[in-house]
């Protein structure tokens, strides 16, 4: 079972939104759709390996909503509930990339979790979202820590630039030393964003660069992994997500590390081309 820790939130999309004029109506391509890093990795994982969402949402319409939508994606979802359910505004530019207006809401929130929603658990996957407060960062972090002790691998995602230097360098290294991730991920800007705070993952370390070959970190040795170039990107919106979707299902199924990350870039791949995440 893979369990993914995390946020399940509503996605505002606006295809064509990220120039806009102040002041009076701007045409765009809008579409509400379920998001948060967590559920679209435990969403994009669920059709290939047995996947469970761990997070909390509000008691409200849009998060019961929400809950049912990663349900009927095949996903074992336990969630606390209480608050207001987060929403995100993506705003995506005419090459697909994001500029995200971000209010996680009740995600933030998230309590102390049952030991039993951890239960079968063979991977567990934590994006950093959910170690920006300070209540959830205690819960990821024990559960986290519950499930490495009865023999499950974790991951770690980078998931954000903003998250990074909102949390620094101290911060980060005290997570990394808490959770002993197997395995991280990052996009290049995060990566560079890390190194600037002093922060070097140790175990594997997963660098995905676009259209560019994925470098794959293990024991200080460096590789690189080459991509399919994707000529008509719609939405990158949930792509890292994707890709570490597929490298998890593929590392629980044998394959090493640049295996799994040919098979990650794979799946990332059918992100793009469609709005909001898989």
């Amino acid at each position: 079972m893979l369990v993914v820790i995390g946020d399940l939130v509503a996605d505002l999309i606006v295809l064509g939104g990220a120039a806009l004029e102040r002041g009076t109506d701007n045409p765009a391509e809008v579409r509400l759709t379920r998001g948060g890093s967590a559920a679209n990795v435990a969403a994009a994982a669920a059709p290939r390996h047995p996947s469970r969402f761990i997070g909390r949402v509000g008691d409200d319409p849009l998060g019961h909503a929400l809950v049912g939508e990663l349900a009927a994606a095949a996903v074992d979802v336990k969630v606390q509930r209480g608050g207001r359910t987060g929403s995100i505004v993506v705003l995506v530019d005419a090459v697909g990339e994001r500029t995200m207006i971000t209010d996680r809401g009740a995600a933030a929130e998230l309590g102390s979790i049952d030991p039993g929603w951890l239960a079968g658990a063979d991977w567990v996957h934590l994006p950093l979202y959910g170690f920006a407060s300070t209540g959830s960062r205690r819960a990821v972090t024990d559960a986290a820590a519950r499930a490495a002790a009865d023999g499950a691998r974790v991951s770690l995602d980078l998931s954000s630039v903003a998250t990074l230097r909102e949390l620094g360098g101290a911060d980060l290294r005290r997570i990394l030393a808490e959770i002993c991730p197997d395995v991280v991920f990052a996009n290049e800007e995060e990566a560079r964003t890390a190194s600037e705070l002093d922060v070097a993952p140790e175990g594997v370390y997963v660098i995905k660069r676009g259209p560019e070959p994925v470098l794959v970190g293990v024991d200080g040795q460096t590789s690189a992994v080459p991509v399919d170039r994707v000529d008509d990107v719609l939405d990158s919106t949930g792509a890292g997500d994707a890709f570490a979707a597929g490298f998890i299902v593929a590392a629980l199924g044998g394959a090493g590390p640049r295996e799994s990350a040919r098979a990650g870039s794979v799946l990332a791949m059918s992100a793009l081309r469609r709005p909001g995440a898989l």
